[in-house]
């Protein structure tokens, strides 16, 4: 089942459901999308600079309250993550420079409990956190070299993100943030921390990190709309 069929399915349920839920207390289902930065959860050689991936979230959104502004929150969400390295290297007469890109593409489900005071009518605050479950489905890592008046091949090759030499597909962390509610419009910014190592052992990407892991990292400020 592709990307979009499955989306389809799992709001085509969401909606029936919401037929049959309810008023007090209220289920709530929406949609979500936004940008991000993300990067990685370790220091890396002074020789070699980490720069943030920009990515994208999208999602299908649900929420229950459970007491007075009081919410269970989950969603089921297409994500992007990954960093980006750059290094270099004096060669004789010269300069090796090579950059990679890693693109982690993911199905992410959190589960969060969500506070929400009103400050005006219709106008809320929001504050939510919890767990959050996510399996790799995609992502290219690409890696490119280029030499500076030295000797040597210029190269430019892309392989699989979750392929055998890169990253593990499960990665657990938790998920925090805030944002502002508006009748059914929704603005926010969440932060995301990884609790998982995502590298795999005596790979060559163990080796670019040193044996030390990698676990994502990232923040998030995205827009919604609640039905």
């Amino acid at each position: 089942m592709t990307t979009t069929r499955l989306f389809s399915t799992i709001f085509l349920l969401l909606y029936f459901t919401s037929l049959f839920a309810q008023d007090e207390p209220p289920f709530r289902f929406g949609i979500r999308g936004g940008g991000n930065l993300y990067s990685g959860v370790l220091s890396v050689a002074p020789e070699i600079s980490k720069k943030l991936h920009a990515g994208y979230q999208i999602g299908l959104t649900a929420e229950y309250e459970f007491r007075d502004n009081v919410y269970l929150q989950t969603e089921v969400g297409l994500t992007t993550k990954g960093v980006v390295y750059k290094g270099s290297e004096v060669l004789e007469g010269g300069v090796r420079q090579w950059t990679q890109n890693f693109t982690l593409r993911y199905l992410e489900v959190p589960f969060l409990i969500a506070y929400k005071p009103e400050i005006e009518e219709n106008i809320s605050l929001y504050f939510h956190g919890g767990p959050y479950f996510a399996y790799g489905i995609g992502g290219k890592t690409r890696l490119k070299i280029t030499h500076k008046q030295a000797e040597g091949e210029d190269v430019d090759t892309s392989q699989d993100s979750f392929g055998e030499n890169g990253f593990k597909k499960l990665d657990i962390g938790i998920r925090f943030g805030s944002g502002l509610e508006f009748e059914k419009y929704t603005i926010g910014f969440d932060f995301e921390y990884g609790l998982t190592n995502i590298s795999r052992k005596d790979t060559k990407l163990s080796s670019l990190l040193n044996d030390r892991g990698f676990k994502n990292k990232g923040v998030c400020l995205s827009l919604g709309y609640k039905f």
